[in-house]
């Protein structure tokens, strides 16, 4: 259902919702969980070097609000052949099992679509799912961001297509709490909403705080 490269990774990252990537550039989001955050971190943090190296621009880490080593990572390249470069290298690859990461992880490529707004609140969610036709869950959503996910706690938004398939789409939600974030994924008014946009089987959604390093 969604094109997922499933390798291991270790390095990736955004800044916030309200310093988007370049529109030509490539986000690249990895989602995976480490046996111990902090031993993570050492290694991630030793590695800013190679990253550079090899085209990262920028890199942002988020831990779930539920699972502190469960790890969302993103960052920023210049084009799509760079970022997936990268993601299939030996030097990656040998930085995650020195750091402990566990299991298969999630990696993904996308592209920012315009209309991302807003100011960066204290805990994000992310939401990724298909979608039946990308244009018409679109104005779905924007109706529903203008009618309802303001009044509802959301601060800022942006929205991702993969480069592999465009109708399989990340949105990041920005909120001021944990609570706030987890009463608009369980509300009545998103589930309506993914329904009658064409949401396609069943979305990921996780919660996240930016972490501290």
């Amino acid at each position: 259902m969604r094109s997922l490269l499933l390798i291991g990774a270790l390095v990736l990252g955004i800044a916030s919702v309200s310093a988007p990537v370049n529109a030509a550039g490539v986000r690249t989001f990895v989602r995976h969980e480490v046996t111990d955050y902090a031993a993570w971190r050492s290694v991630f943090d030793q590695s800013h070097g190679m990253q550079r190296k090899m085209g990262v621009s920028y890199t942002a880490v988020y831990q779930s609000t539920d699972n502190p080593n469960d790890i969302t990572v993103v960052s920023d390249f210049k084009t799509e052949a760079k970022a997936k470069a990268f993601a299939a290298s030996d030097e990656l690859k040998a930085a995650m099992q020195s750091a402990g990461v566990k299991g298969v992880p999630q990696v993904w490529f996308t592209r920012i679509t315009p209309g991302a707004s807003g100011k960066t609140g204290h805990v994000r969610m992310f939401v990724r799912h298909q979608v039946s036709d990308y244009a018409s869950w679109r104005r779905h959503y924007n109706e529903f961001q203008d009618t309802t996910g303001r009044h509802m706690g959301v601060m800022a938004q942006a929205v991702f297509r993969g480069t592999d398939d465009p109708n399989d789409i990340t949105v990041l939600h920005d909120f001021a709490s944990d609570a706030k974030a987890k009463a608009f994924a369980n509300s009545a008014e998103l589930k309506s909403a993914m329904q009658n946009s064409g949401v396609t089987g069943s979305p990921q959604v996780w919660f996240t705080v930016r972490a501290a390093k």
